[in-house]
């Protein structure tokens, strides 16, 4: 059966939130009967099995996968749900996160009314015990519109994830977009893999999307920020500046690098999985990625941020752990909301 889209979601030991995720995709107001939802079990030792497949068997547009052993990233089992997608168009749902019962129809019609190959939305956070936060990530204020040039507004509205997108499925197979395997900043590299074979970009000013925010430390791979996990994003980020290289786009670039480097340094200051030396290992060995700041010519607004990367440019990297602690400590002091908010650049200087 031709489906208008096809719901992809990673699932490892999720059986809390699992029930509730899937049914916000069945509840959809586009009609359940126009989604293909796939399900992809990545070893998870819980009772996730059990529920992925209750629903394979109840509903006939569900597909069930089960991986022998877990990958602990979301892009294998991302890819492996590829390979089984019909749909006209692709999304990605996490197994822990809700889609707004409106989220399908709004995403599919902006992209199949405007001809567009990727659209992207807004969403708000959530508590892990489901209630949202009052304000949504991006300013309420940036409407529906075409991101016709990539410039501030673009870099600042193009989240890198996935799941806040809609794709087109020609366009992913066409160019035979996929995810990296078994390191963090996979979807990143989707995203700006995507980006780079766009014709044309929308975003959505709904919230179309809610992302619990779990503080589980070892229980949840997005929390696993050891050092396992910070070579995974080194890795990551060398392959995203290649794919901007290949495409001749590194005026481009400087965006989603200002987006990147402000997250990855509030993850290395606020971690608690880094030893002393894993921490000073880690930003020598991110050493090049600092350095591009200065090539790209981007100053942050803030200040405490700049001082900081003047430091590890230069190499002072004891200095530059001093400041990271200072930060740490000022940060033990601000609520959930403040600390997300100040990983979301407002602006930047080029």
């Amino acid at each position: 059966m031709k489906y208008k889209i096809s719901v992809i979601i990673p699932i490892y030991n999720s059986e809390k939130y699992l029930d509730e995720c899937i049914n916000s995709v069945i509840n959809q107001s586009i009609g359940f009967e126009n989604i293909q939802l796939i399900l992809v079990n990545d070893g998870s030792t819980d009772g996730s099995r059990k529920i992925i497949d209750f629903y394979a068997e109840k509903y006939s547009n569900v597909e069930g996968y089960h991986l022998g052993h877990s990958h602990s990233i979301g892009g294998f089992a991302r890819n492996i749900g590829l390979q089984y997608a019909t749909g006209d168009y692709l999304m990605f749902l996490d197994s822990d996160d809700l889609y707004d019962e409106k989220t399908c129809e709004k995403m599919y019609n902006t992209i199949h009314d405007n001809d567009a190959d990727v659209v992207t939305g807004n969403y708000k956070c959530m508590y892990e015990d489901g209630q949202a936060w009052p304000n949504p990530i991006f300013d309420e204020k940036c409407k529906t519109k075409e991101l016709k040039k990539v410039n501030e507004e673009f870099f600042y509205l193009y989240c890198p994830s996935v799941c806040l997108k809609i794709f087109s499925s020609k366009l992913v197979k066409k160019h035979n977009i996929g995810f990296l395997g078994k390191v963090p900043a996979e979807d990143a590299y989707f995203s700006c893999f995507a980006f780079l074979k766009s014709s044309k970009i929308f975003y959505l000013s709904d919230v179309i999307y809610y992302y619990r925010r779990r503080n589980m430390g070892t229980m949840s791979t997005s929390w696993m920020r050891n050092k396992k996990y910070f070579d995974g994003v080194n890795f990551a980020f060398k392959e995203i500046y290649k794919l901007f290289k290949q495409e001749d786009r590194l005026h481009d670039y400087k965006f989603f690098y200002a987006k990147n480097l402000l997250s990855l340094i509030y993850k290395i200051i606020d971690t608690k999985l880094l030893s002393n030396e894993e921490r000073n290992d880690l930003i020598r060995e991110l050493h090049w990625f600092f350095v591009i700041s200065d090539e790209l010519k981007i100053v942050f607004a803030q200040r405490a941020i700049q001082i900081l990367l003047r430091k590890l440019i230069d190499e002072d990297f004891d200095d530059a752990l001093m400041i990271c602690e200072v930060i740490r400590e000022l940060r033990l002091y601000m609520n959930e909301i403040q600390k997300e908010m100040m990983t979301k650049p407002r602006k930047i200087t080029l």
